[in-house]
């Protein structure tokens, strides 16, 4: 199962290679203030860059002159960024103005990578506008802990349209020690790729091509708008018989099968008449 831990230097990672294998991508703590850097940010840059890991650089803004505590981030980080680098995180939890969020907000908005805006459950009422007018390159993250033992618990939920929720701050990861805040990807916006995948970085990039067996691709300026449409564009039916012998012919692709125990897992997965017993 996936871990999505966000670290500074009071979480020492013990071993790369567990954190490697089992976070898609990590959030670390960059900066504080106008003259605070963690003293564990560059070591961090510098394995994820190695390893391939994507990564989130975050300011803990102080009360007072937000604007300046974000252009004092990308002025710590620009040099030490590379090509697995994400984007920049404003953690908002000290009292800041919402006037003084939106100047950083602002500022950020200029820059060429993704972004992500931190908030607290309780102070939802006062970034409200703020969250509801990011940009769309602009991730909400949010802190939610209910019972915080570590396990997320679903009557304790975050709000709607929250992307990123911190459940706890007394979780485990692998290849960390100590207990950490953990974060779940809601579902309700932005996946897992986009967590991964930099702005520049296009997250369909590669032009797919007809391959022997298969449809031909949808390829610009075609537009479907389903499944049905993309079979009747193709001059053949959407019916059921048509769409049994499709989903029987890729029933053994990963992404199916993904698709499938989503379905499983959210009590949506239809049981239809005659399956065979695991034995049979």
């Amino acid at each position: 199962m996936s871990k999505y831990p966000d670290i500074s230097h009071h979480h020492p990672v013990s071993d790369w290679d567990k954190i490697e294998k089992n976070c898609p991508f990590i959030i670390t703590k960059a900066t504080q203030g106008i003259s605070f850097v963690d003293s564990a940010m560059a070591g961090i840059v510098k394995q994820c860059e190695k390893r391939g890991i994507p990564y989130w650089l975050y300011v803990y803004l102080n009360k007072g002159d937000e604007l300046a505590q974000a252009k004092f981030l990308v002025k710590t980080c620009e040099g030490k960024i590379g090509k697995y680098f994400v984007g920049y995180a404003l953690d908002v939890e000290a009292g800041n103005t919402a006037s003084g969020v939106q100047k950083a907000m602002d500022y950020l908005k200029t820059l060429g990578c993704k972004m992500m805006i931190y908030t607290m459950y309780a102070q939802y009422s006062t970034y409200k506008n703020v969250i509801k007018n990011r940009p769309t390159k602009c991730a909400w993250w949010e802190a939610r802990y209910g019972l915080n033992d570590g396990v997320y618990r679903s009557n304790y939920p975050c709000h709607d349209g929250v992307d990123l929720h911190q459940f706890t701050s007394n979780g485990s990861c692998p290849g960390i020690s100590d207990r950490i805040d953990l974060n779940r990807i809601t579902g309700q916006g932005k996946s897992e790729k986009w967590f991964m995948t930099p702005k520049e970085v296009k997250e369909d990039n590669k032009v797919a091509e007809k391959k022997d067996g298969c449809f031909a691709p949808i390829k610009s300026p075609e537009t479907c708008e389903d499944l049905a449409d993309f079979l009747h564009k193709r001059n053949f039916g959407a019916g059921e018989h048509n769409l049994a012998l499709i989903a029987a012919a890729n029933c053994q692709k990963k992404k199916v099968k993904d698709a499938l125990f989503e379905l499983a897992q959210k009590g949506n997965l239809i049981k239809p008449d005659g399956l065979n017993k695991k034995d049979d």
